[in-house]
């Protein structure tokens, strides 16, 4: 039995707060239902314990994350993903965490192999707990340390050859309420089934929407109810903060309404205007790591030189590269590494008292984000990377 006494001794995955702030993703087998019952700050708190762990497995490739691993999340940094900047409501809030996420279960369905000639696997159903202990160091670490459970770390580690889905942790943290995270999750998990489509459409009964969103199948049994207090709130919210643009109709079974057709469009696909198809023009994109075998499988090139993927101008697939269109006249997350770890860019740029790790983090910021900073050193920078990428 360990030694609570002495945490030093604990096996933890580094922290990695920068990484999951800017980059964050967190990739989740689709055989995870979902967490039941879950407020929204344990809902995001658990998401974000996810992504610290994906985030770990992929950077500690020769070490497996096993229910003796700790998942450090830090109490200031908690906080602010949570959108909480006063001390008292970020105590209040890690405390109420800490007291009912320790309870929580999560909804499976898993298939398994029967002795039967017309079918090869049955359904089961699955409820487990998620949380195998939770600490909370109020005077050394100053966080919240989790240990999943064994029947749920498969879930969302090693699953680089399941069936998964990968989330942007700062799209589903922009949600305030679980039912539309719970919503917007599940046309997330859908939407490679329409890739080549700008919008789709689809069907789901009112007894399936309310076990998405997890509410009892009779509570707002009147339709006026469900959508006025619910439905119309969800769709405001996914609407208002995230890519997806959502719009619906009813389904009915004579007079009663029995189900809701969808129509979901994707508002990066419709700001994409189609290139002259002469064009040739290289089109650098800025690509996170886990997006690397989608855009190589949509047919996306690797320019060794710069360090990043690009598409040309007239590329078949072009509206599907959408989300990952750099800032106008900016350069990518890869080509700004290049520029910032050149020597003679630091010796021309860097300012006296200022460190390394500030110069680099500045300087990044800049080539990403100011085009007229970038359009006034372009002849410098493409010096730097031997051929015009600007």
């Amino acid at each position: 039995m360990s030694n609570h006494n002495e945490p030093e001794e604990l096996e933890h995955l580094p922290y990695c707060i920068g990484n999951i702030r800017h980059n964050g993703v967190v990739s989740t087998s689709n055989r995870l239902i979902r967490p039941i019952e879950l407020s929204s700050n344990e809902y995001k708190a658990l998401l974000y314990a996810m992504a610290v762990a994906n985030y770990g497995e992929k950077n500690n490739q020769d070490r497996e994350i096993t229910e003796q691993t700790y998942i450090y999340l830090h109490k200031d940094d908690l906080g602010e993903l949570l959108g909480l900047d006063k001390k008292n409501s970020i105590n209040v809030a890690i405390d109420r965490i800490y007291k009912e996420l320790s309870s929580r279960v999560a909804h499976f369905v898993i298939e398994e192999p029967v002795d039967d000639n017309k079918r090869k696997v049955k359904k089961v159903h699955s409820v487990v707990p998620i949380i195998r202990e939770l600490r909370w160091e109020d005077d050394a670490k100053n966080a919240l340390q989790i240990r999943f459970t064994s029947e749920v770390l498969p879930y969302f580690t090693r699953l680089a050859n399941g069936n998964f889905t990968t989330y942007q942790l700062k799209d589903l943290f922009a949600l305030d309420s679980v039912t539309s995270m719970s919503l917007y999750s599940y046309f997330i998990k859908n939407e490679f089934k329409y890739a080549n489509q700008d919008s789709y459409e689809v069907e789901l009964s009112l007894e399936n929407i309310k076990a998405l969103i997890d509410i009892g199948e009779k509570k707002y049994d009147r339709w006026v109810d469900f959508r006025r207090y619910v439905l119309d709130k969800i769709i405001e919210e996914i609407n208002e903060r995230t890519s997806l643009q959502l719009e619906y109709d009813t389904i009915k079974k004579g007079r009663p309404i029995v189900g809701v057709r969808f129509k979901i469009l994707n508002r990066h696909a419709t700001e994409v205007v189609v290139s002259n198809t002469n064009d040739k023009t290289q089109i650098y994109l800025d690509v996170n790591f886990d997006d690397n075998a989608l855009v190589k499988e949509l047919g996306a090139k690797f320019d060794m030189t710069v360090r990043s993927w690009y598409i040309y101008a007239n590329d078949p697939n072009y509206k599907q590269f959408s989300k990952w269109f750099k800032t106008e006249g900016c350069l990518t997350e890869s080509q700004a590494n290049v520029i910032v770890n050149d020597i003679m860019f630091q010796m021309d740029f860097a300012v006296a008292g200022s460190s390394m790790s500030e110069f680099k983090k500045e300087m990044k910021y800049k080539l990403k984000n100011n085009p007229n900073f970038v359009k006034e050193n372009r002849k410098r920078l493409n010096e730097i990377f031997g051929k015009d990428v600007i």
